[in-house]
């Protein structure tokens, strides 16, 4: 590659030495502007970006030190060396803050020029082997990035992608997951930097990825892990436990996948990392875990484990909280004393929680409303890395559901008692069931599945059965006609009341009535 490089400067000698006296392709430099003052610079840069800009500090128009300034103001990729005199080498300083590379007095050596030229080449091949660092760093995290949120999954394509990373895994690799407890206080960015720069001090080399891929989560994926190294990453995790703890006072658990040579397998590495960090659940003393087969439960401890909810289940439709916090916590305390699996325990989280939410149903409720805000309790639930964030949540959701439903249970009780109430006043008029839950103040549904749960009966069926017996009572005992009856249950034609009045009774009211009331 030849570098291209633009002179100016305004003595005729000086521009003539540079052009004739320098062996350009010796130095893998291509001369491709020489200029007479800056404005003729200003113009050429327009057209062309050379790599390196050797400048006469003073020019007529726009010297040196301007031209610097500009270079450096539009952030143009340029090395800029100046020419000065030593009346002006003081003032050449003032180009310090302007990035360039090097200042060459007129009266000294060509060979100190050609030490800059030199210099100038030195720090744009450093940038470039950092933009390349970066270029390929790009490449890599983008790569597990996506295998690891699975916008990459087709076989054919991991490889082809993995390829053009230019990343090789050496003698394997491992995936591992750090799990953090963090107040809400601690500035998650800062976090994420000084746990990478510990990983990547700890690792060296060998860490080839690391990133926060849900939140208190952090991935990272080593290479080059032979047998001698593997063992050794039990004590390299131990100072990352103990940096984290010393000096950003958290708790760090670490969860390591099976070491694998085939790129294929990442997602599943992924997994079982994510899987092991969770075997610290039931025993937080457990900060490193590495991936076992996963322990199938037996029928007997899943079936103890269904009596245990259902036992919760039922204290949670009654309202009783305390008991229904004891039931839970026997729970936990039998799934920790049989070693049950992490994710049954959630599940039996979610399988609560489900229930808190049908509960709360049937009174017209949510958990959003009980909480005042959205809250995602699933997904909280299941990114819990230990028995006690778990509980912790748990036991809000178990307490809120069960209050609330203490209370609900007995305003339905007067809720029944005010609608039974107003039909005993007013059963002899025309009233509906939309006119019942108006003058309670309820919803019509919410009224008529209360009332059916508490009665066993309709509200509908309920009104008609008080008009029969007032009825009965009209017909047997008075001497009113069978019109006035009508009227005065809120019947407009007689022939209809007739109709009811048999459809409950199995006789018509005039049959009713000869028969004397019997």
């Amino acid at each position: 590659m030849a570098y291209k490089v633009i002179i100016a400067d305004d003595e005729p000698i000086m521009k003539k030495a540079m052009q004739t006296l320098i062996d350009w392709d010796k130095l893998e430099c291509e001369l491709v502007y020489s200029a007479t003052n800056g404005q003729e610079v200003m113009r050429e840069l327009d057209v062309i970006t050379p790599d390196i800009l050797i400048l006469d500090i003073q020019m007529p128009g726009v010297n040196g030190i301007e031209i610097a300034k500009y270079i450096w103001e539009q952030r143009l990729p340029v090395k800029v060396i100046l020419l000065t005199a030593y009346a002006d080498f003081s003032y050449a300083q003032s180009g310090i803050k302007y990035n360039v590379v090097d200042y060459v007095i007129k009266t000294g050596a060509f060979e100190e020029l050609l030490q800059a030229i030199d210099k100038a080449k030195d720090q744009i091949r450093e940038e470039e082997s950092k933009q390349t660092e970066q270029d390929q760093s790009i490449l890599i995290e983008s790569f597990f990035n996506a295998v690891f949120d699975e916008s990459l999954y087709e076989k054919d394509e991991i490889e082809t992608k993995f390829q053009g990373t230019g990343l090789d895994l050496g003698s394997g690799y491992v995936v591992m997951a750090l799990h953090f407890r963090m107040s809400e206080d601690k500035k998650r960015d800062y976090t994420y930097k000084s746990l990478q720069n510990f990983l990547k001090m700890v690792f060296e080399t060998h860490m080839v990825y690391g990133a926060a891929v849900q939140k208190n989560m952090y991935i990272v994926v080593l290479r080059d892990v032979s047998e001698p190294f593997q063992k050794d990453i039990q004590n390299k995790c131990l100072q990352i436990i103990e940096m984290m703890d010393n000096f950003m006072k958290m708790y760090v658990y670490i969860g390591i996948s099976k070491r694998s040579e085939n790129v294929l397998a990442l997602k599943e590495m992924y997994e079982e990392a994510e899987y092991a960090v969770r075997e610290s659940f039931f025993n937080e003393e457990s900060k490193i875990n590495y991936y076992k087969e996963y322990k199938k439960e037996s029928r007997k401890y899943l079936t103890e484990v269904d009596k245990y909810q259902e036992e919760l289940r039922y204290l949670i439709k009654k309202g009783k909280t305390e008991e229904a916090l004891a039931a839970f916590h026997k729970l936990i305390a039998y799934q920790k004393a049989m070693e049950g699996n992490t994710n049954t325990a959630l599940d039996s989280g979610i399988s609560i929680l489900t229930w808190c939410r049908k509960v709360l149903a049937d009174f017209d409720k949510t958990l959003d409303d009980l909480m005042g805000g959205q809250t995602d309790f699933s997904k909280m639930i299941y990114q819990c890395r230990h028995v006690s964030e778990y509980t912790e949540i748990l036991e809000k959701v178990i307490g809120v559901t069960t209050k609330y439903i203490a209370v609900a249970v007995s305003k339905k009780n007067i809720i029944v008692y005010e609608c039974e109430k107003y039909i005993e006043e007013n059963y002899e008029k025309c009233i509906t069931v939309s006119e019942v839950s108006r003058s309670i103040g309820v919803s019509l549904s919410y009224l008529s599945r209360i009332f059916k749960e508490a009665t066993g009966n309709t509200i509908i069926n309920f009104i008609n059965e008080k008009k029969v017996e007032k009825a009965k009572e009209y017909l047997g005992r008075t001497d009113m006609k069978i019109y006035e009856v009508a009227e005065a249950l809120g019947f407009e034609n007689t022939t209809y009341f007739s109709y009811f009045f048999k459809k409950y009774t199995g006789i018509s009211p005039k049959e009713y009535k000869e028969d004397g009331g019997v």
